[in-house]
């Protein structure tokens, strides 16, 4: 429901109860805050309830920008990360990359918060900038899921509430304070994914890790070589696969063909897309290469790849439409 004349219904207003530290002595206050409010000067930052956004069987968007940090509270559900399944569950937490795809396939009164945030506000939180670039990604740095423990809740609930009420007033330094809370929740989820600093293997290494990962998402469809992403990234290709190897335990080509048959999965599922145009989509002259490339990798070619996952999604949509009508 859309804001009128600056005004939010009273029907959209939640009451929480919001604890913070004073002095070092806790204070508790209550506030109203709507779960669903727009902001333009926040463009690159935004709040849903869950409960609220999902509807059918969900929908993929192919065109993402967002990162999406969600908190389960009650309930619960099934999302689909690409082609993974997770059970959502109270005290489950997920973040999920920007270049990851994923909808919900089942919901049982399924509540939570949803928070979606860009580069932009990502590399505020770490440079104090939107345009200096952060170098610490979080593309393919995290583990798409954890779960907190009860004693562990409240640390999560109460900064989750002042990035809402922050988010809901909009006072002057709010991005500042919304960006500082941030932080915070993203190193908590580093904390509990047991990502300490062992796993920079060396800054270097990292960085040339990291800056691989971001042109390989945006650039697949054109370069299909670790010579040729080497010669981008100014090193070696040795070096390059050395440091794949060091860190994913995965090869260079590895890494480009599990992007590349990733993104032709993604189009033979949620689009309806021929399949040589997908094959000159992802920069394949050839359609047979491709479909000899697919098979590979996946031991089936792609026409049967999508008559097989068609039925499958078909299943999980009647199993869906099901489980509302009881």
């Amino acid at each position: 429901m859309p804001l009128t004349n600056g005004k939010i219904p009273l029907d959209r207003l939640k009451w929480v109860k919001f604890v913070v530290l004073f002095n070092y002595r806790k204070i508790a206050m209550v506030i109203k805050y709507p779960l669903s409010a727009k902001s333009n000067s926040l463009s690159d930052f935004k709040i849903n309830n869950i409960h609220e956004m999902i509807s059918g069987n969900g929908e993929y968007n192919l065109n993402s920008r967002w990162y999406t940090l969600i908190f389960i509270k009650s309930g619960s559900g099934t999302i689909q990360i690409d082609f993974d399944e997770h059970s959502a569950l109270r005290n489950k937490i997920f973040l999920i990359d920007k270049y990851k795809k994923f909808s919900w396939t089942k919901n049982e009164d399924l509540q939570g918060i949803m928070v979606q945030f860009t580069d932009n506000l990502y590399n505020q939180i770490y440079t104090g900038n939107p345009k200096i670039k952060s170098d610490q990604t979080l593309s393919g740095e995290f583990p798409p899921i954890i779960k907190i423990e009860p004693d562990e809740e409240n640390e999560w609930n109460n900064l989750i509430e002042v990035v809402l009420k922050e988010y809901t007033k909009r006072n002057e330094n709010s991005r500042e304070v919304i960006c500082l809370c941030m932080k915070i929740l993203i190193m908590f989820y580093r904390r509990k994914a047991n990502l300490n600093e062992n796993l920079f293997i060396a800054d270097r290494k990292m960085k040339i890790m990291n800056d691989f990962t971001l042109l390989l998402n945006s650039r697949f469809s054109e370069i299909k070589t670790s010579k040729d992403f080497a010669e981008k990234l100014n090193i070696s290709p040795n070096y390059l696969n050395a440091v794949c190897k060091e860190i994913s335990n995965k090869t260079v080509s590895h890494i480009i063909q599990e992007r590349i048959i990733l993104e032709a999965r993604r189009l033979l599922t949620h689009t309806e897309l021929t399949v040589s145009e997908i094959s000159f989509r992802l920069g394949f002259k050839d359609n047979s290469y491709f479909g000899r490339y697919f098979k590979k990798a996946l031991g089936i070619p792609p026409e049967r790849f999508r008559v097989a996952n068609y039925k499958a999604t078909a299943v999980k949509i009647k199993s869906v439409k099901m489980d509302k009508i009881i």
